[in-house]
């Protein structure tokens, strides 16, 4: 009995000497390797570390970040299928956009004051590591302009409720994982039909699709494009966002109804609504002004009119929807949704 016990110490022994990784084949990101993977904002510019804005380092069997800390400038940073375990080095890289961390060996994340610090940071791929805590996923709540974020296939999104605390950790966020954030996963008790509700097709979205190229301007154009697919399905499905689009609409309709009325009180020729345009707060008058919401006058509340020659045939409808939408999101610290009862 004892031999048997000795031989299946002896098999288990073997099997995790089996298991154990090898990390001889791993390397550190030299000089030369970043300088070759990475590129700059100008094709014009001689290759420098500090003035790198691009690096894809994409499965080259790195153990750490190496001299990446030296790059100050760098804007793209694509790591993923790695074996990294430690990301503080990147303190010294706080103009990041876009950070892939994917399939690598991630336990934990730097504290709040590393996240602070990347004040541009908005799109961030954790998934496919081994993160396992919810406080260390907490520590994301500081960076202010995080818009997507991915911890699918990680210990920790296994957690009850998991998408619930994330999504009330970091109040920027627009999109966790492949799906679009909705309003029920934000608001507490909040039931919404089939069109506004989570995790349902209208919401879905692939976000770790992988770039053809990591060129400066490639590498913004897709960023361009997530952000402002995300903004067009918050627009269509967040029954939040269309009923305060409503309500502004109608707020500056009456507006303009006073200062119609304030017209003809003076003799001034009345002007009348272009009522297309008035639920997305542009409104066109006949005479060639535009009306815009949210320009009033604080001293005797009135809405100001800007004065165009314009050909209102000419104009691009879609167009300039998408642009309101946009300047919205733009100009808010992050979601526009109401966060007064949020359940812990």
């Amino acid at each position: 009995m004892a031999a048997f016990g000795n031989g299946l110490n002896g098999e288990c022994s073997k099997t995790s000497s089996y298991l154990r990784l090898d990390r001889s084949h791993l390397v550190s990101p030299s000089k030369s390797l970043i300088l070759s993977c990475g590129e700059m904002d100008s094709v014009f510019k001689e290759k420098k570390l500090e003035k790198i804005a691009v690096v894809n380092l994409s499965g080259h069997y790195l153990k750490n970040l190496g001299n990446l800390s030296n790059c100050s400038a760098l804007k793209i940073c694509i790591l993923p299928r790695n074996y990294i375990t430690k990301i503080d080095a990147l303190a010294n890289c706080p103009n990041l956009i876009k950070l892939d961390l994917h399939g690598n060996h991630i336990t934990n994340l730097p504290d709040e004051y590393f996240w602070s610090e990347m004040k541009c940071l908005q799109i961030l791929y954790l998934h496919d590591n081994i993160i396992g805590d919810m406080n260390s996923v907490k520590s994301l709540f500081p960076c202010p302009s995080l818009v997507v974020l991915t911890l699918f296939d990680t210990p920790v999104s296994l957690v009850p409720r998991y998408r619930h605390r994330v999504v009330n950790y970091i109040w920027s966020l627009k999109a966790l994982d492949n799906f679009v954030i909705a309003d029920e996963e934000v608001i507490e008790d909040c039931r919404n039909r089939k069109k506004f509700k989570a995790l349902s097709p209208y919401f879905f979205i692939h976000l770790t699709v992988p770039p053809q190229t990591s060129s400066w301007q490639d590498e913004l154009k897709q960023i361009r494009d997530l952000v402002s697919t995300i903004n067009n399905i918050l627009a269509h499905h967040s029954a939040v966002l269309i009923l305060q689009r409503w309500s502004r609409g109608f707020l500056t309709r009456r507006k303009l109804r006073a200062a119609s009325a304030a017209h003809q009180q003076k003799g001034l020729p009345s002007k009348e609504m272009n009522a297309e345009l008035c639920s997305w707060g542009i409104h066109v008058l006949e005479d060639g002004s535009i009306w815009a919401a949210g320009s009033s006058n604080k001293q005797d509340d009135q809405c100001s009119a800007v004065h165009l020659e314009i050909d209102k045939n000419k104009l691009n409808i879609k167009l300039l929807e998408t642009a309101h939408v946009f300047y919205e999101w733009s100009s808010g610290p992050g979601r526009n949704r109401s966060n007064a009862h949020l359940k812990e």
